[in-house]
């Protein structure tokens, strides 16, 4: 439930003022200290928990990444990370998401969890005392605990992360809470292979499997290819890594022993029209259930790309984030939160199997101007584009009525010297 302080600002954002006024009263709701970032995430969560009844078999696929927020032309902004790189100085904030993805369509459902990090502090929805410090995968596995503890589902869920998460510290993070995972892996990271009763190279290992079972035809970089999956038992013995800072300040390697770790090695292919393996994924799970099988871990991580298209979605499809001009990092995560909620109505539609959602589809489609490629119904940048033209429409239809519209109509044809 929306406490009253959310309401009245929802009310004021959506009421018949004119759009200067909006555009004030937006400014003065995202920068409201009343509008806690917990009472603008409720109603993506509570609706999150709903959806992942409705949409999840037996697993919510918890996909994460992190997106560097650009804004090193906002010299306005406050708090902006800074770092040195061959192609200049990266300036901006970073963006830390889980997004729930349905293990049965591999569609995206919500966001768990949101962390926008700035060079002062994290802005969470999920705990605000997150240290500076606190690396990636430490980090999730913190907001991995916290996800298990609050989410209340039947489901279990499944981590799935890139190739940043081959860390045996964050396995075992992991392992320790019960909770599942699927990550991508290095090629040069070692593992135990007991067939041969050897330690080897993840990528070497790769090389020993054989091509294995196609699985579907996808289209990668404009190109159609196949994916093609295999997998082995592998044990994970090796000492988990951690720089420490000693005394004098100098960085040390710490090594630390573990129990091991028996998991399912999975090497993901995709082939062109002429054999050649043009992408290869390395995968490892600790889903030890075989009824969970390689094809479907496989198709799991090819679903992975729906965290990508979100992120596309906030920052260059739909609501251009780079571009927003809030100066403190909080009224930014605010307005990120209400346009995540934006996205999360977009994905209800586009996952409506009734004949009403089709109808909706079609006709947001149609408003959005957009062109679709042949053989796609919709793209959720169009249902987005389609969906703000209709609530834009609605504002025109509330201020001006049909005579009005008509008038205009005649006086334009007029201006523009066209006979009808």
């Amino acid at each position: 439930m929306l406490n009253k302080e959310l309401q009245n600002g929802l009310k004021l954002l959506l009421n018949n003022t004119e759009p200067f006024s909006q555009v004030q009263a937006s400014w003065r709701f995202l920068n409201n200290d009343k509008i806690s970032t917990d009472a603008l995430f409720e109603p993506i969560f509570d609706t999150l928990k709903i959806e992942i009844d409705k949409q999840c078999s037996r697993f919510v696929l918890a996909m994460t990444d992190w997106s560097h927020v650009d804004y090193k032309h906002h010299s306005s902004k406050k708090e902006l990370t800074s770092e040195k790189r061959k192609t200049g100085v990266k300036k901006g904030l970073d963006l830390q998401t889980t997004l729930a993805v349905s293990d049965a369509t591999g569609e995206p459902i919500a966001p768990i969890a949101h962390n926008l990090r700035s060079d002062k502090k994290f802005y969470s929805t999920y705990d605000e005392n997150i240290k500076l410090g606190t690396t990636h995968l430490e980090e999730l596995a913190h907001r991995a605990k916290w996800i298990q503890e609050n989410l209340q589902t039947d489901k279990q869920i499944v981590h799935i992360v890139d190739r940043e998460s081959d860390s045996v510290a964050f396995m075992r993070d992991l392992i320790k809470i019960n909770e599942l995972f699927l990550l991508r892996v290095k090629n040069s990271s070692k593992v135990y292979y007991p067939k041969e009763e050897i330690d080897i190279k993840q990528g070497e290992l790769a090389d020993k499997l054989s091509l294995g079972k196609e699985i579907k035809s996808i289209k990668y970089k404009n190109k159609k290819v196949k994916i093609y999956v295999n997998e082995c038992d592998i044990e994970i013995r090796r000492d988990a890594t951690k720089f420490i800072t000693n005394k004098d300040g100098r960085k040390k390697l710490q090594k630390t022993a573990g129990e091991t770790i028996k998991a399912r090695f999975v090497v993901e292919r995709l082939v062109d029209e002429n054999q050649k393996v043009v992408a290869q994924w390395l995968l490892v799970t600790n889903i030890l259930d075989k009824s969970v099988t390689k094809e479907t871990l496989a198709t799991w991580y090819y679903y992975r790309w729906k965290i990508e298209s979100y992120f596309k979605l906030l920052k260059s499809s739909g609501f251009n984030m780079e571009e927003w001009q809030q100066r403190e990092p909080i009224a930014l995560f605010r307005r990120l939160l209400v346009v995540s909620y934006s996205c999360v109505l977009v994905w209800k539609i586009a996952n409506d199997n009734s004949k009403n959602g089709k109808k909706i589809r079609e006709f947001l489609v149609l408003l959005s101007g957009r062109l679709i490629e042949r053989g796609k119904e919709f793209t959720h940048p169009a249902l987005l584009a389609g969906l703000e033209n209709y609530i834009q429409m609605l504002d025109l239809l509330s201020m001006f009525s049909r005579d009005d519209l008509l008038n205009m109509k005649r006086e334009l044809v007029s201006i523009m010297g066209i006979e009808i």
